[in-house]
């Protein structure tokens, strides 16, 4: 095991970069890299984690994060729960453009969370509330309707987290948001809408939209409340957001769809 980590590690830092700093946990490796002015994160796996502009930590460099936060189009925010951390490029994002709200976020390694906040400049402000410990876990015990926003991205080392795809945890974050929220998730596949996962999803949100990602995976909108307007009516907020958050969201806003059963 030591020695296939080591050769991970080996390939992992001439790929992504120069390597900075590198540790173990029980979960396996963790490797910060650095290419330009691009902060890396990887597993061991050896595939790009998570990444954070050094000059520019609120600007999302990985497409399906920018995607993510068309979440906001559909609520108005004062509490956002991010479930997964990595190296905090949303954390820098929000707080940044949200001062506003407050953000809880749970990291389920410790390592990671002391990686980001030691190696990607992870803020910290009393706006920003951190949890180490299991999603599923903390979002069980969460106080029903406290939430107004949840962005869900479990992620391991060699892909997404069985976590996220459980009946379980998506009813706990269907309790944990409010009678307005809307959760976001960041799958690998999309379920079918004959799945128990689809029938569970459809049952406790009242609309579900979903926008495919260049590198194949898929962020999915799950609305508690039905929408009062068409997407195409909604055109002027997602270009004010695309400017205001200075991100390419119009390109993916014109690309969500409502949820269909698809063979994938």
């Amino acid at each position: 095991m030591k020695v296939m980590q080591h050769i991970s590690r080996i390939c992992a830092g001439s790929a992504m970069g120069r390597e900075l700093f590198h540790c173990e946990d029980e979960m396996g490796l963790i490797l910060v890299t650095q290419r330009g002015g691009k902060r890396v994160l990887s597993f061991a796996s050896g595939f790009e984690q998570s990444s954070v502009l050094i000059e520019c930590p609120a600007r999302l460099t990985h497409e399906y994060t920018q995607i993510m936060l068309l979440g906001l189009l559909f609520v108005e925010v004062r509490h956002i729960t991010l479930l997964g951390l990595g190296g905090g490029g949303l954390v820098h994002c929000l707080s940044h453009f949200y001062p506003q709200c407050q953000l809880q976020v749970v990291e389920l390694r410790q390592q990671v969370i002391e990686v980001a906040r030691n190696w990607f400049e992870l803020p910290q402000t009393e706006q920003i509330v951190l949890h180490c410990g299991d999603a599923a876990r903390y979002i069980a015990g969460a106080p029903a309707a406290h939430t107004d926003l949840i962005l869900s991205d479990l992620y391991e080392a060699d892909g997404m987290s069985e976590v996220q795809a459980s009946v379980f945890y998506i009813r706990s974050c269907a309790r944990h948001l409010s009678d307005s929220g809307v959760m976001v998730l960041n799958f690998h596949q999309l379920p079918t809408s004959q799945s128990e996962l689809m029938q569970v999803i459809s049952e406790q949100f009242s609309e579900v939209f979903v926008c495919d990602v260049f590198s194949g995976n898929y962020v999915m909108f799950c609305l508690k409340r039905p929408m009062q307007d068409s997407l195409s009516a909604m055109l002027p907020q997602a270009r004010a957001l695309a400017k205001y958050l200075q991100m390419p969201l119009l390109y993916y806003f014109r690309q969500l769809r409502r949820f269909e059963d698809e063979a994938i």
